[in-house]
């Protein structure tokens, strides 16, 4: 078994399977991460590494330990107890084993969903440690090839239902989706005022068309694992714990990695930004895109736009690019759109505009304060550059549906303790639009409200009136008639079967699972079945056309 380290988690691999090139390209952009993180604290933090090295070697050869002989019993025995010490690690997350119960009683906290609280609260050795017991998710109940083929069965009748009303097909649309980086109404942070509004031209948007609430996975951070959900229409709150990141664990050592982009003839991403981070370029292959265009691509990013100091190109940039490609291709298309400009850090005052001020009690310091205010002003800018991309794709004579979403809350929001607010501090915003054309060919806007990354893709399909597959018919179903499945911001992330998960209906609130009614545990059950089978069973419902 093989263990790559990548930027953002452990990879754990089979026996058999090479380390690829692309797999390592991660620990390449150590240029990028370091500029994330600052000049000064960098500096600091090598003289401070340089001063110990020396500080240990001075001290060695001044005070030297001369170490006794250790007999060969106590050797072995030593040897013996490291083992199993060591070796038990890979069993530290399994229930009803005495490791973890050892672990428990040693006051390790498991953190799967916040590496960098998990590193600070255990060191980062049992940090480490913890996360090499990885499960993928556990079974549910009943899971076999025969219930696998009832369950397609179940939604082959149901697509066939929906589509006796849905008059095209998806691959004749061309399909945005939008991740716009750490996006979010600030003015919904609890104890918090930001004015002027900083995203006027979005809430008036969102008022036209499809919209609503978000809830996203992450906090400051967490990006790919919404990305991967409004791709795939699977939720990682299905998942185990102990598998926080799908992109860098998972996708890649699939035997089939099925996503949206096998409902079109092409498909494409744009990142402004290096393509290495969360194994995006090996991902993104398996997945089946055609192109993927980002710094020091084959596909270049050929508008490169940055507004005042700002180390990322803008949100003007990103659509620049992307009208490029909707207007370079004939046909329909799907295109995943990753922008950049509004990623931390927020401590530095980027722009030449300073035009916003915040108050309240969701900053603990002058700084946090400023950052929120820095923040905000990068949400203007990209309520601006939506603005003018949504004009421009009305000039366009054909059909597009653009999903446009915020993935996380910035990460600054210091006085708002997550143990009360933390609903609220992992709802962002979205809405979903059909440009000009389409409506005058027929399509008209579906009202929603909270739903999570993983209902993007049959909305999409809604919004489109497009024809589905029996898998879509049951994401479909999974959106109508469940609440958002969304991650539980109280929960301990220990190794229990969905012990992160949370319900949340169209009012915000939450539902307890054991409200659901008869129909929706099926539902769920169902959802639950064809995940698993997907991810971590025998793939059985991709061998007969359920996907497409």
């Amino acid at each position: 078994m093989a263990i790559v380290i990548s930027a953002n988690l452990i990879k754990i691999t089979s026996r058999d399977e090479p380390i690829l090139p692309s797999d390592l390209s991660e620990m390449t952009a150590i240029g990028s991460l370091l500029k994330m993180v600052g000049t000064t604290t960098v500096i600091v933090v090598i003289t401070g590494l340089a001063f110990l090295i020396a500080f240990a070697i001075w001290l060695e050869k001044r005070y030297p330990i001369r170490a006794e002989p250790v007999s060969k019993n106590k050797t072995i025995t030593l040897l013996v107890i490291c083992i199993i010490s060591f070796g038990s690690t890979f069993l530290w997350n399994h229930d009803h084993f005495v490791f973890k119960g050892i672990a428990n009683l040693a006051d390790d906290s498991r953190m799967f969903y916040n590496q960098e609280l998990g590193a600070q609260t255990n060191g980062p050795i049992v940090q480490f440690l913890n996360n090499l017991d990885v499960s993928i998710m556990d079974e549910p109940s009943g899971y076999s090839k025969a219930e696998v083929q009832k369950v397609v069965e179940r939604y082959r009748v149901t697509a066939n239902k929906i589509n006796k009303t849905r008059t095209t097909s998806l691959k004749n649309q061309t399909v945005i989706m939008n991740l716009s980086e750490s996006f979010s109404n600030p003015n919904r942070v609890p104890n918090l005022r930001v004015t002027p509004n900083p995203m006027p031209y979005i809430q008036r948007l969102k008022k036209q068309t499809t919209s609503g609430i978000m809830m996203s996975s992450g906090y400051g951070g967490g990006t790919a694992n919404m990305e991967y959900q409004s791709l795939t229409g699977l939720a990682i709150s299905n998942f185990s714990p102990t598998l926080p990141t799908p992109y860098t664990q998972l996708v890649t050592n699939l035997k089939k990695a099925p996503s949206i982009t096998n409902q079109f003839d092409y498909s494409s991403a744009i990142h402004p930004y290096f393509g290495i981070y969360y194994n995006r370029i090996s991902v993104y292959k398996k997945f089946g895109f055609n192109k993927f265009s980002y710094l020091g691509s084959k596909y270049p990013i050929k508008h490169q736009h940055r507004i005042g100091s700002s180390p990322y190109l803008s949100d003007e940039t990103a659509y620049a690019n992307t009208l490029d490609q909707i207007r370079g291709h004939q046909g329909g298309q799907f295109i995943n759109v990753i922008t950049m400009q509004n990623h931390y850090p927020f401590n530095v005052n980027h722009y030449p505009n300073h035009d916003f001020s915040a108050s309240g009690s969701a900053y603990a310091s002058d700084a946090s304060k400023e950052s929120i205010e820095n923040y905000s002003q990068g949400l203007s800018y990209t309520d601006k550059a939506v603005k003018q991309f949504k004009n421009q794709l009305d000039k366009i004579k054909k059909p597009i549906i653009w999903v446009w979403y915020g993935d996380h809350l910035a990460g600054i929001y210091d006085g708002d303790p997550m143990a009360k607010y933390g609903l609220q501090l992992h709802q962002t915003d979205y809405f979903i639009y059909a440009n000009k054309y389409s409506r005058q060919h027929g399509l008209r806007q579906k009202k929603a409200k909270y739903v999570g990354p993983n209902d993007f893709s049959a909305m999409a399909m809604t919004q489109a009136n497009a024809k589905v597959s029996p898998y879509y018919a049951l994401l479909t179903k999974v959106h109508q008639n469940l609440p958002a499945l969304a991650m539980n911001t109280s929960a301990d992330n220990t190794n229990t079967l969905n012990s992160g998960t949370q319900f949340i209906n169209d009012r915000g609130h939450v539902v307890n699972s054991q409200k659901l009614s008869i129909k929706q545990r099926r539902l769920l059950h169902d959802y639950r079945i064809i995940q698993y089978d997907i991810v971590a069973g025998h793939q059985y419902s991709l061998a007969d056309r359920f996907m497409k």
